[in-house]
Parts: C-alpha cells; sequence; structure tokens
C-alpha cells in the first residue's frame, strides 16, 4: 500500500528514527556512489552493472520487487550485534530522504519479503497512517521503508551524511588487507562521481560476532568486501 512521504517520514521521525540506512557489498555500494542514488536490484541488471548476487533475488522477482529500493530504520549490524547478510557497507542516510520519492508515496514493509510465502498484502505492507502510528515500532528489522514505481532509482544528493565499513580483521593469501581494499575501492568511486563522503570504521562492541563469521568463510568474506569481481 502506497503512502504519502510526508506520513511516511512523520511516523518514523515519531518513532525516533533520526536516519535510514542500505546495506551492501563493496562492489555494488561503489555502483551507487558512482550513479549518486541508491539503484533496486533490477535498474542495476538491467543498465548492464556490476553486482553482488544475493540470496533474495529470486523472491524479489517472484514478488514484483525487483525495482524497488529498500532502506532499514535502523543500523541492524548495530541492534543485532553480527554482521549484516547484504555486506558490510552501510550508507546512513538522513531521514529526511524519505520526502523526497519521486512520486511523493513510499511503501512500508510489515514482514521482510522473505515471509511473505502465504501472506496477505494487508499482512505484507502497513496500510495507512493510522496502521503507522499504531503498529509501527522502532527497531523492528521487518519495518522497511521501500521506495517502489520510482524508476528504480533514489538520488541521495546532500542526504547521504556518511558510510560505515566493517573491518573483518583479514587479509588475503596475497597478504591484502580487506579493510584497506574495501576503502580504497569506496574512495575511488567516490573520486570518480565528485563525491567526498566520510567512511567511518565500524567498532563492534566485546560480543559482536561479525568478525568470527566473517573468517569463518573466507571466500565469501573476499567477495563482499572487494569492488570488483
Amino acid at each position: 500500500m502506497d503512502l504519502p512521504s510526508s506520513q511516511v517520514h512523520k511516523a518514523f521521525v515519531n518513532i525516533g528514527a533520526d536516519f535510514i540506512h542500505h546495506a551492501n557489498t563493496v562492489l555494488t555500494a561503489c555502483q551507487f556512489l558512482r550513479e549518486r542514488a541508491l539503484l533496486s536490484r533490477g535498474t542495476i541488471e538491467r543498465r548492464g552493472l556490476l553486482q553482488t548476487e544475493q540470496s533474495s533475488d529470486g523472491l524479489d522477482k517472484k514478488y514484483g520487487i525487483w525495482f524497488d529500493v529498500f532502506t532499514d530504520s535502523v543500523d541492524i549490524h548495530k541492534r543485532a550485534s553480527t554482521e549484516n547478510i547484504y555486506g558490510p557497507v552501510l550508507f546512513v542516510f538522513d531521514v529526511g530522504l524519505i520526502q523526497k520519492a519521486y512520486t511523493g508515496r513510499v511503501w512500508v514493509t510489515k514482514l521482510n519479503p522473505t515471509k511473505w510465502d502465504g501472506k496477505t498484502k494487508r499482512q505484507r505492507w502497513f496500510q495507512s497512517k493510522e496502521d503507522l502510528k499504531t503498529n509501527l515500532t522502532y527497531g523492528t528489522f521487518d519495518h522497511m521503508i521501500v521506495f517502489r514505481h520510482c524508476g528504480g532509482e533514489l538520488p541521495f544528493g546532500k542526504y547521504l551524511r556518511k558510510i560505515i565499513l566493517d573491518d573483518p580483521g583479514m587479509k588475503t593469501k596475497d597478504g591484502v588487507d580487506l579493510y584497506s581494499a574495501g576503502y580504497g575501492g569506496l574512495k575511488l568511486a567516490m573520486t570518480d562521481a565528485g563525491l567526498d563522503i566520510r567512511i567511518q570504521k565500524r567498532i563492534c562492541t566485546p560480543k559482536c560476532r561479525c568478525k568470527r563469521n566473517y573468517q569463518r568463510s573466507p571466500k565469501e568474506t573476499r567477495g563482499r568486501f572487494f569492488p570488483e569481481i
């Protein structure tokens, strides 16, 4: 259900969301920086750009959200004390970006699309301003802001406040530090686009499991941090 962007913005501000977020791999994030916009999975594919495969790609196509742009109201890595499954790069936007949707309307999920099987539209999407006011909660990972029918592209302009990059504490067999590889790739993409966005190294709490999980899958982790395939 599409909702006026002003209503969605107000609802998220009222629950304490000052920022919205998008996590991805270094490879895909570099495409966003060069295009100065968040791009849907389908848009990147249609333009012939590189992106890292995601396990949810099939479901995105099945449910007709392949050309939609997804954002979160919270830093999932920080709240869950583990790596974000979508990637180690976190774009942090001012919440005001919600009001910059091309159509003036956005959608908000009640459930992550990975949980949509057998669910009605009312169970999948928030339906109204009253629904948001009653049932939207800060920190619920299922409640995502989705920019639909926007041509698969959301220019972020001045609203991109910073980028947070995980540090897996790993090197390749050739001695290349993965954090440095990711940082360098992002900086190069910004140079190409004429951007200067602060990149902040993620500082985890002692209970965070990200480094342990990254180090369990060195090949997959390398793919998340390198700016090319």
